[in-house]
């Protein structure tokens, strides 16, 4: 979906340059979360740009052009998108998640002259004249009622955090008193990488005020709604180092992958070989294959194929969009295959999610050019019908399993109507018991669809 790094100095004197640089170093950190888009705002400075993170010394050039705009407060924002309109690209809020209901809010009572305005204004213009009102708490139940995730603002050199009621997406703060900086930031791994930071996790309902004067105070706590958090967000968005009930990300997903193994085993899946792909799969893939080979001989091997998810290269287009416009406009693909090793075998991808298919169709192309005799699909999600479940990467009517809503009950069924349509011998997706297992929490405190929770997984 997105990263959010948000940071108030705590001291005036510090130099604006390293404000914006920890700012930086932030979105750095976060660049997994997005990498179609970013802003940096702080008042009158701003600095954007599309695609990855461009490097500090260009930000430097900007920042010597309008040192005399950089406040004490600043706010860093990656997405996964790029924004629908221009004028998002200056705005001084970051979204992490979605709003739900905005069709209606230009009937708001406090919409006055904005009636006409792109809902996500409408959202700041309401909520900054509750903030006001000195009404936060009316403020946070506004937000709560539109917001899936967390929403962060800077109002007159003031930072105002809320994390949304359910806990959605994962929200921490903290303050480095060597650096003399406090932050509030999408995920707590990054604490390693500031010396004296501390990070704990805003309370689900909590609207924060940060500034200078008073440092960090919270302005008001909504009653917990039952956690309802985003499942992808332990299967993708969060970073493998980041911890949930004292465990890493990469212990989770690697569970993941065992438990959903152990339920697969009785399905007598025809493999010679499992591997993973893309790279955030590996974890899945590897707890998959020390399950499944307690009870099966064969080999768990990475490499076969190379795609277009590995960070570590830096001049890998991330967008899936413009991989899918070079294979249509040239024939090239970002992928190639290790043919030696697929030759007449029988092979298992675990994939970490089917959305619209053209991942994987391309990734089941170049598997029988390569001549596999079986290809099985793993997907480490349940079945992808609605574009909140992976961050809205998509318009949903191309979700590829949306079509089959309230018309199957079985989830065999489900998998053999995909597997015809993306051309795998194969394909199992998950279950919200066994995906809800893997992670460590009840399978209610995570956000499914309806029609998923009710399918037949037996």
């Amino acid at each position: 979906m997105a990263g959010i790094v948000a940071i108030c100095n705590t001291n005036k004197e510090q130099e604006k340059e390293r404000l914006i640089y920890n700012v930086f170093r932030g979105m750095q950190l976060l660049q997994h979360r997005g990498k179609a888009f970013w802003k940096i705002n702080s008042g009158q400075f701003n600095v954007e740009g599309y695609g990855s993170l461009s490097s500090f010394d260009q930000i430097s050039k900007m920042i010597k052009m309008q040192n005399k705009n950089i406040l004490n407060t600043v706010i860093g924002y990656l997405s996964k998108k790029k924004p629908k309109h221009k004028k998002y690209s200056k705005s001084n809020f970051a979204l992490d998640g979605f709003f739900i209901d905005i069709d209606k809010l230009s009937t708001h009572p406090l919409i006055k002259n904005n009636k006409n305005i792109e809902p996500l204004y409408q959202i700041y213009f309401i909520f900054k004249e509750l903030l006001e009102r000195d009404d936060p708490y009316r403020a946070s139940e506004f937000l709560d009622r539109h917001l899936r995730g967390n929403y962060a603002v800077n109002i007159n050199n003031r930072l105002y955090v809320f994390r949304n009621s359910t806990g959605f997406k994962p929200l921490f703060i903290g303050e480095n008193r060597k650096e003399q900086f406090i932050i509030t930031i999408s995920e707590n791994y990054i604490e390693n990488f500031f010396d004296g930071l501390k990070l704990r996790q805003a309370n689900p309902g909590q609207l924060i005020s940060i500034d200078l004067k008073d440092g960090i105070k919270t302005l008001t706590q909504l009653d917990r709604n039952r956690i309802l958090m985003d499942p992808f967000e332990f299967m993708r968005e969060s970073h493998v180092s980041s911890i949930f009930n004292d465990k890493s990300i990469y212990t989770i997903r690697k569970n993941i992958g065992k438990l959903q193994a152990e339920f697969l085993s009785k399905k007598n899946i025809d493999t010679d070989m499992i591997y993973a792909e893309p790279d955030y799969a590996r974890p899945m893939a590897l707890g998959f294959n020390i399950e499944y080979k307690n009870k099966n001989n064969f080999e768990m091997l990475e490499g076969i194929i190379k795609d277009r998810y590995d960070d570590s290269d830096h001049m890998i287009d991330y967008s899936e969009q413009v991989s899918k416009n070079k294979l249509l406009s040239n024939g090239k693909t970002l992928k190639f295959v290790i043919e030696p090793l697929t030759v007449n075998k029988n092979i298992t991808s675990i994939q970490g999610t089917i959305q619209t298919g053209g991942t994987v169709i391309e990734t089941i192309f170049y598997l029988r050019k390569a001549r596999a005799k079986k290809i099985n699909i793993v997907v480490s999600s349940v079945a992808t019908i609605d574009g909140r479940q992976v961050g809205l990467y998509t318009q949903q009517r191309d979700l590829i399993a949306r079509k089959y809503i309230g018309k199957i009950a079985y989830i065999d069924d489900l998998n053999d109507k995909i597997s015809g349509e993306i051309g795998a011998d194969k394909v199992f997706y998950n279950s919200p018991e066994i995906l809800s297992k893997g992670i460590g929490v009840p399978e209610s405190q995570l956000w499914f669809p309806e029609w998923i929770r009710f399918l037949d997984y037996k």
